[in-house]
């Protein structure tokens, strides 16, 4: 049996204001003949279908679409809400899309058994699916409930692990075949990037890989947008989200998994997602930046994206307005620039020496700026802490008002 472990899709999403609907559609190209190709039988998407929980008609259709498409290549699909994703609406249609062997799971269920999910080839049962979507607050006092907790980040933590020792308990005594877990949440020690948001009580309430019951073979986890291990365990996964999100991504090498289930063996392929759009940043003084922009020639198939940093000696009304107008009358179509700003060498200089590294203020996100700040600061751990938790409360307050 062969199955693909994706993630993270985030239908709907715009990068400054520039959707990716695009680069969407090629990816379920894509992915389409990639199982079709491979003879994969089982599609696992582990949460954040969407990037909204009211997703608009456009990325509706998308995922509706790539449902249809998918029917003829008989691949059983589960799909599990993730935090960005409203378990109304993809539990809506769940009656109808499981006649087409599609199962949704969109919130933590009353009956955890219904979260459970028998893999059959020619009849055969191969492996189980515990198919356990974002943990939200209500689901984590309901598994907790008999407990005193000192923090709430503790109550966090018990709960998620109670939830995945639960399931793990349920299936270990029913069945001797491989058990897969699907998941959306932050585990310790993952790499994140600046498209993730919401991670639950700025990192603290992360849960360690010991967490994790031992039933488990394979944890097809999503959340994280960078493919990787979890704590160099090969058998806890991200698998990230298979285009850039971000330009804090536009390095990285996209993927979906693939496991091949042998007997009790699973192995694992990782398989290269195509660059449909390359996401650049370009930085240096305007002249220079002018110069690489007028000969850019893009690799991919669809034009690129750019952000462009100018840096300058000085800064003056002078200055803002060459960059305004270049901006403006710039035309290619080869590359399209989305998000520019105006720096002086004192500025990138004090950002580097706080942050130790070359990177300007731009390719950080504002946690990571205040926890460099905070180090160079006389700070007890307890207080980072508190601080930390504080600034990420006031910044969600502010996008829910936006």
């Amino acid at each position: 049996m062969r199955i693909l472990h994706t993630a993270d899709w985030h239908l709907g999403l715009r990068l400054y204001k520039k959707d990716l609907t695009q680069e969407h559609r090629l990816f379920f190209d894509w992915l389409i003949n990639l199982i079709r190709e491979r003879d994969i039988d089982v599609l696992l998407i582990s949460g954040d279908i969407f990037d909204q929980g009211n997703p608009a008609n456009e990325a509706r259709v998308m995922y509706f679409s790539f449902l249809r498409d998918l029917i003829k290549y008989n691949c059983k699909v589960i799909i599990t809400g993730g935090n960005h994703d409203s378990p109304g609406v993809l539990n809506a249609p769940k009656d109808i899309l499981e006649m087409l062997n599609v199962h949704t799971i969109g919130n933590i269920t009353e009956d955890i058994s219904q979260m459970v999910i028998e893999l059959h080839h020619n009849n055969q049962l191969i492996a189980v699916v515990c198919a356990i979507p974002f943990i939200r607050e209500k689901d984590i006092y309901d598994f907790t409930i008999d407990e005193i907790f000192e923090s709430k980040i503790e109550q966090v933590r018990a709960g998620i692990k109670n939830i995945y020792s639960s399931i793990g308990d349920l299936v270990k005594d029913n069945y001797n075949v491989p058990i897969l877990a699907m998941g959306h949440l932050y585990a310790a020690g993952a790499e994140l990037s600046d498209s993730e948001r919401d991670i639950q009580v700025g990192n603290q309430s992360a849960i360690n890989v010991e967490d994790f019951t031992d039933v488990f073979d394979y944890i097809a986890l999503g959340h994280i947008h960078r493919p990787q291990f979890v704590a160099g365990q090969k058998h806890i996964r991200y698998s990230g989200s298979p285009i850039a999100l971000s330009f804090s991504e536009k390095k990285d090498q996209k993927l979906v998994i693939e496991l091949e289930i042998n007997g009790t063996e699973i192995h694992q392929t990782n398989l290269e997602v195509p660059a449909f759009r390359k996401l650049n940043k370009f930085v240096g003084n305007l002249e220079a930046v002018k110069h690489e922009l007028e000969n850019y020639k893009s690799e991919t198939l669809l034009p690129a994206y750019a952000e462009i940093e100018i840096i300058e000696e000085t800064t003056s009304p002078a200055l803002f307005s060459a960059v305004s107008r270049f901006v403006a009358d710039f035309k290619s179509d080869q590359i399209e620039l989305l998000h520019h700003r105006i720096t002086n060498k004192n500025e990138v200089k004090s950002i580097n020496q706080l942050t130790n590294a070359s990177t300007t203020l731009d390719d950080l996100s504002p946690e990571m700026v205040l926890m460099d700040m905070m180090e160079s600061g006389k700070f007890a751990d307890a207080e980072k802490q508190m601080i930390l938790q504080a600034f990420i409360h006031i910044n969600e307050m502010d996008n829910e008002e936006d």
